[in-house]
């Protein structure tokens, strides 16, 4: 018995001593995935984060998502891979930005800023912001579902799905030519594939406007959006054009569906690669 009760002792004791050292192993991780803002530490010491800001963190790429009311910003901010660096200074760049305590549920962003007159981060200093995994706010949380959804339509409500932006016309005669030249022009250009509609049951996100506006469908030719409601010409039963009112004038915003299944946050990564 007393034996067995040295065993479990030393156990325990192993078990104390190894336990910050698993701790730290796992708080130096890459960062990988969605991350909220939650708090920054600036001019006002720590306070809760002020902006409803996100970073998607990948192997070949960091976009920022930042969101205001039914407007966002997605794009490639920083231009770095978030990798795990420590806290302490980088021997080349004493300035260069920091990524610690960091895992799949967290980490924390050390960068110098040199901006004067910021209302939250002091001039030539460095400024501290935390961020977690699992963290959305509503309008977040609705913009990034879709903007990672594989779903690519919907057999009940034929306009639910993800559609490309190919372009504008400004009148819906001989539509066959200038429709296969938007198609090839949109192929052949990798920054227009930023255009795109997502169409949800509640939501239409447009990316190449950066907004997202409650929708509710009135039957497969108009739907409202926000207030207003918008007229649709199905060209064949993938391509549709959008009535757009400008004026006293009336252009034609032409969708096509995008079938293969790739979500759009993908897509967008893929252009700054």
């Amino acid at each position: 018995m007393k034996q067995l009760q040295n065993r479990v002792c030393r156990l325990l004791v192993s078990t104390i001593v190894l336990l910050p050292l698993l701790c730290q192993a796992q708080n130096t991780e890459n960062p990988r995935g969605i991350y909220k803002l939650t708090s920054i530490i600036g001019k006002q010491g720590e306070t809760k984060a002020p902006f409803d800001q996100y970073k998607i963190c990948t192997d070949s790429v960091t976009l920022m998502l930042n969101i205001s009311g039914n407007r966002y910003n997605l794009g490639n901010t920083d231009h770095i891979i978030f990798n795990y660096t420590g806290e302490e200074p980088d021997p080349v760049n004493a300035h260069a930005s920091r990524i610690y305590d960091s895992n799949a549920e967290r980490f924390t962003l050390k960068w110098w800023n040199t901006t004067p007159g910021h209302m939250f981060f002091p001039e030539n200093d460095w400024c501290i912001e935390k961020y977690e995994s699992g963290q959305y706010s509503d309008t977040g949380r609705r913009i990034i579902d879709a903007l990672t959804s594989t779903s690519t339509a919907d057999k009940a409500n034929p306009l639910i799905g993800t559609w490309q932006v190919l372009g504008m016309m400004d009148e819906l005669r001989d539509v066959k030519p200038t429709l296969q030249k938007m198609q090839k022009d949109y192929s052949e250009r990798p920054l227009r594939r930023h255009y795109y509609v997502i169409l949800t049951k509640e939501n239409l996100i447009h990316t190449g406007q950066s907004s997202i506006s409650n929708v509710s469908f009135l039957d497969k030719n108009s739907m409202k959006v926000g207030n207003q409601v918008m007229k649709i010409k199905w060209l064949s039963k993938d391509v549709v054009a959008l009535e757009v009112k400008q004026d006293w004038r009336t252009d034609y915003e032409i969708w096509q569906r995008d079938t293969d299944g790739v979500p759009v946050l993908t897509r967008i990564a893929g252009v700054y690669r």
